[in-house]
């Protein structure tokens, strides 16, 4: 009888590229005419965002903004100054193939900053910016989940693949007007400026996924009011969003995960007409980044024999992708800022920096380790606009909602401060805690060895022994019956029967009867 057989395509996503660039920064300013000019550079910090990316071909072209600004005192008053400037740069990076619907994944973070005062109204600064790529792309490999014919014996495995994929990314804008309470100041210049996801929230809607959320908006400013109480003012305020996500053939079978994540936060003053700027308006950049996974059970055959003929088979290695697993978790962390110089005398705003942190897949479950640093602004009793910061080294393991995580899994992690709150522990130092919330999913992989082909030689039958219709042998504990059965080019299945065995396995040594064909 002639062979006949099944083939099914699995599914799995493969890293297509991962890679790592490197963009210099450089900035020469001179200050425009109604900035004061420079008495002491108080801090320069250097902020990427990848604003937009494209995949065409074998190549991704994306758009990295770095937002560069510089805080400092003015020598005629202790109140500070910022200015910004951004720097667009167009990269591209080449990947290893085209692929359907590739899923690109791109992070900008700060590498080193410096910045120096060339006179009194010129500003040199030099620095770097790493970006980060990662390419996923699909792959289908064709495997054999059952044969007929030619008496072949087929050893399978089970496993669950995806059946069907569906992503998309989504660059979306988030904006609104605030306006400041009574009590506060107006708006001069604003010295810091954040916006963290503190809650996100997902749900499908008539074969649409919407994502759901609340940004935290947190300012930092000075009034141009001689009679303030204090030179800086700070506040927060609450931008909640919900956006809809096109994902074409989504329904109840599938599993959704939503990455909601900032890109960027613009905050600008706006005035009301009589010169007092008492309105904020508002504008944040998110990225929307969704995947929906249906699964589905599949029969691998991972290894066949014929019990009349001989055989040969070819097979490959078929990465086999699990569902996505939800991460949410949590990091704790705290540390003492300290003024050197001078005692504290006021706190005018803290915050935590997570871009030094990176999760990931060790010893079998996720860990967090880098870095945060951790920030004050305020007042030293000289007088002196300080900010002091520390770096609080982080290592610490993660729950997980599977007990086994391989090293190869895919992670994909939004970091967001929740809350940072402050305490002046002596005259010169703060205690700074933070909460960071560890929100996103991860995709682990499997690797089996399939069978891509088989060649039965029609033309060479197995040996047989026609003078027995039975044959003995002495299995060992655990000894495995598909083993034995090839052996002999014996059915398995008639094995198990004869022995009126339970399982794969000889579960304790005793003596088998292997019945001739």
């Amino acid at each position: 009888m002639e062979l006949k057989v099944n083939k099914d395509p699995v599914r799995s996503g493969e890293r297509i590229c991962s890679s790592t660039q490197e963009q210099s920064v450089e900035l020469d300013y001179v200050l425009p005419d109604y900035y004061p000019e420079i008495f002491r550079i108080i801090k320069c910090c250097a902020e990427p965002e990848i604003t937009a990316c494209a995949v065409n071909g074998n190549r991704v072209s994306y758009e990295l903004t770095v937002r560069l600004r510089v805080i400092y005192c003015p020598e005629e008053n202790g109140s500070p100054e910022a200015v910004e400037q951004k720097l667009v740069y167009s990269r591209t990076v080449d990947i290893d193939r085209i692929a359907e619907n590739p899923r690109v994944y791109i992070n900008a973070v700060p590498d080193h900053v410096n910045c120096r005062a060339v006179n009194r109204r010129r500003i040199d600064v030099r620095g770097a910016v790493t970006v980060n790529i990662c390419v996923i792309g699909m792959t289908n490999t064709e495997v054999i989940s059952e044969a007929f014919g030619s008496n072949i014996q087929l050893r399978k495995k089970s496993c669950s693949c995806p059946a069907q994929i569906i992503t998309s990314q989504k660059r979306v804008t988030v904006s609104d007007d605030f306006t400041l309470s009574e009590t506060a100041p107006p708006v001069g210049t604003i010295l810091r400026s954040s916006a963290e996801l503190i809650s996100s929230d997902k749900k499908i809607i008539a074969g649409k996924a919407a994502a759901k959320g609340e940004l935290k908006i947190s300012a930092v400013y000075t009034s141009p009011e001689s009679d303030s109480d204090s030179p800086v003012t700070s506040m927060q305020f609450s931008l909640p969003f919900s956006q809809l996500v096109e994902l074409e053939g989504l329904d109840d079978d599938f599993e959704c995960m939503i990455n909601s994540s900032v890109i960027s936060c613009e905050l600008r003053p706006s005035s009301e007409g009589d010169g007092n700027s008492r309105q904020l308006e508002c504008e944040v950049l998110l990225l929307i980044d969704c995947i929906a996974v249906k699964m589905a059970a599949y029969e691998i055959a991972c290894d066949e024999y014929s019990t009349s003929h001989t055989s040969t088979h070819t097979s490959a290695p078929v990465r086999i992708e699990k569902a996505p697993v939800p991460i949410d978790s949590g990091i704790s962390v705290k540390g003492i800022c300290e003024n050197k110089d001078s005692p504290l005398s006021e706190i005018y705003s803290a915050w935590c920096t997570v871009s030094g942190l990176k999760i990931s897949a060790e010893e079998g479950g996720l860990s967090a380790s880098g870095k945060v640093t951790l920030s004050v602004m305020g007042q030293a009793e000289n007088g002196d606009f300080v900010i002091c910061e520390t770096d609080i080294p982080v290592e610490e393991a993660l729950p997980a909602a599977v007990s086994e995580i391989s090293a190869g899994a895919d992670i994909r992690a939004v970091l967001s401060v929740t809350s940072c709150s402050y305490t002046i522990t002596s005259d010169n130092t703060a205690e700074v805690k933070a909460e960071i919330a560890v929100r996103g999913y991860f995709t682990d992989y499997t690797e089996i060895e399939a069978i891509t082909d088989i060649t039965v030689d029609e033309n060479t039958p197995r040996e047989q022994n026609e003078d027995y219709a039975l044959r003995l042998y002495f299995a060992e504990s655990g000894e495995d019956l598909w083993n034995i059965a090839k052996r002999y080019g014996a059915s398995m299945l008639r094995i198990i029967e004869e022995n009126e065995l339970d399982g794969d396995a000889v579960k304790e040594a005793k003596m088998l009867l292997i019945p001739a064909l």
